[in-house]
């Protein structure tokens, strides 16, 4: 999506009419979903920075639980960036939009490839693990009374619970037309666990999405969160950790699998320590859901001829998440 000078002002001057930009919009890169630019704002009121972040959700729902989620999440302490300004789709632009504070600072593995990866491993495998659970630990502890009530007012059409997400995702698997892709999501559906002890989870808690600014790690990106038992949030962080999605030469691959088992491992026990009376759940279960997911969408993207069949890095996941949809409800289902 093209963000033009032009459509900015007009989104900035429907709170603030002052608002100027001193540059020219700069894009931003790295998610696979929302289009984002960083913005040089002058003429802001007093107590917004001039350092700002423009978001547009292609989705206008779920653009706004992603917003519901992280103003009551910044709300309860957690730290994310403030949102300043949203607006809906329309004019100026075809999402929903959003404009929040810029938050310096680097992700936790901006830039990693197959080769860096070998080179940090032990760096890794100190700091990674504690970081993703501890901060997982803490978003888990928080009341998600107040948040629930805000998603369902901002957006009451969204899947924001573990059975509404399985409608989601059946829906998906017919509309891939794959019989066993169909017949796993119907067997998840059948032997859904317990959804007692939920809480807000982020859903996509990896390490891009968290940044260390001032000392404390910054949550970013709030799209996949739900109301689930802690293990959907665990499973989510330990598949990408066991399997990551990084391209690597061929020697290089043992190692870093080995390395991956190992991070993955950490994370999961340090949790656990974190937080030791969460009611977690069935652990296959819930990576069998992701794995649904993840399956569904690349096969709906591959019978479309949609590009991110073969650019998103999901696509690096269709082998693990094959084994573990299997593991979770014994059925077969073709890697895309």
């Amino acid at each position: 999506m093209k963000i033009t000078v032009d459509a900015v002002e007009a989104a900035l001057r429907t709170a603030w009419p002052q608002a100027q930009l001193t540059t020219d919009p700069v894009p931003l890169t790295g998610g696979q979903w929302a289009s984002m630019a960083r913005l040089a704002v002058r003429g802001t009121p007093p107590g917004a920075p001039g350092d700002l972040v423009l978001r547009i959700a292609p989705h206008a729902a779920m653009g706004a639980k992603e917003l519901a989620v992280q103003r009551q999440m910044a709300e309860a302490g957690v730290a994310t960036p403030a949102i300043r300004l949203s607006g809906p789709a329309g004019e100026p632009f075809d999402g929903a939009w959003a404009v929040m504070d810029f938050i310096p600072g680097t992700p936790l593995l901006a830039g990693l490839d197959g080769l860096a990866a070998a080179r940090r491993l032990p760096q890794l495998a100190r700091r990674l693990p504690a970081q993703l659970a501890d901060t997982m630990a803490a978003l888990h502890r928080i009341d998600p009374g107040p948040i629930i009530e805000h998603v369902r007012q901002s957006a009451p059409s969204t899947a924001f619970t573990v059975d509404e997400l399985l409608l989601h995702l059946a829906a998906a698997a017919q509309a891939s037309r794959q019989p066993n892709l169909i017949a796993a999501a119907s067997a998840l559906t059948a032997s859904r666990p317990d959804q007692s002890g939920s809480v807000i989870c982020h859903g996509d808690l990896h390490p891009l999405n968290l940044i260390e600014h001032d000392g404390r790690l910054v949550v970013l990106d709030w799209t996949a969160a739900v109301l689930a038992p802690p293990g959907y949030d665990i499973t989510a962080t330990w598949l990408l950790l066991r399997h990551p999605p990084l391209p690597a030469p061929a020697p290089l691959r043992p190692a870093i699998a080995a390395a991956a088992r190992l991070l993955a491992g950490s994370f999961v026990r340090r949790y656990h320590a974190a937080n030791p009376h969460a009611e977690t759940g069935p652990l296959d279960w819930y990576a069998g859901l992701h794995a649904l997911r993840i399956l569904s969408e690349l096969a709906f993207w591959q019978r479309e001829h949609d590009p991110r069949a073969h650019s998103h890095p999901w696509r690096l996941l269709a082998p693990a998440s094959t084994a573990l949809l299997a593991r979770a409800t014994d059925i077969s289902v073709r890697p895309v």
